[in-house]
């Protein structure tokens, strides 16, 4: 008699869900049982519906007063075999799964599961963690050097001036954070109108990283050359 054994996996990853891969999703799950498959999905109003096909889900308008925020899809099957998939935005993590049943099912669906969330992640996974930490650390450290480098350029008896650059420098520790967020969100559903907004951020993200590498040229040819 083979043993029984389950398997939990949770990743902090930054993810894109497609159609593609929803529907990727559902085939593996319709492996442990067909049947039983239901999806959950929590929306940005509040709200949350229950599904039994992904291509409801699909068909979802996922405008941006009714946007897809996270989606947990469950499946039982017979003999304890069982499987649960959890995609959300926040909080962490923002991709987990578990799997039970006998170990070779177990094994069989939780390295499809790997492969399945690898394909998900973006090139962006490793920051996630610390664009969370960055804002902390900044809305302390950022302030502090606006004075010191902004107290260079005016008199020392300018108060009056030099008592705003703290608030100034917080206002922008803010900015920076909401637009690294925006850039850089943990969860994205790429359906609906999900699409259009994904590739927006896509096509800011390569220009605001063209953008620095080429600061950074100029500054390196103004120096060597």
């Amino acid at each position: 008699m083979e043993n029984e054994a389950s398997k939990t996996r949770s990743l902090n990853i930054a993810f894109v869900a497609d159609a593609h891969l929803l529907r990727r999703l559902e085939s593996m799950l319709k492996e442990v049982d067909a049947s039983t498959l239901e999806y959950a999905v929590k929306f940005s109003d509040g709200s949350t519906v229950k599904y039994d096909d992904i291509e409801e889900i699909i068909a979802q308008p996922n405008s941006r007063r009714h946007a897809i925020v996270s989606l947990i899809a469950g499946v039982e099957g017979h003999a304890g075999r069982s499987a649960s998939v959890t995609l959300r935005d926040s909080p962490s993590p923002s991709v987990e799964y578990t799997v039970n049943g006998r170990q070779r099912d177990v094994t069989y669906v939780a390295d499809k599961l790997d492969d399945w969330a690898d394909a998900l992640s973006q090139w962006y996974s490793p920051f996630v963690s610390t664009l969370q930490i960055v804002p902390v650390i900044v809305a302390i450290g950022l302030p502090l050097l606006a004075v010191n480098a902004l107290s260079a350029h005016f008199p020392a008896n300018n108060t009056g001036l030099q008592s705003y650059i703290p608030g100034a420098g917080l206002v922008l520790v803010i900015v920076v954070e909401i637009l690294a967020f925006k850039l850089f969100p943990r969860g994205t559903f790429a359906i609906g109108q999900g699409v259009k907004r994904h590739q927006l951020f896509n096509f800011l993200r390569y220009t605001f990283g063209a953008s620095i590498l080429a600061s950074v040229l100029a500054n390196w040819i103004t120096k060597h050359l």
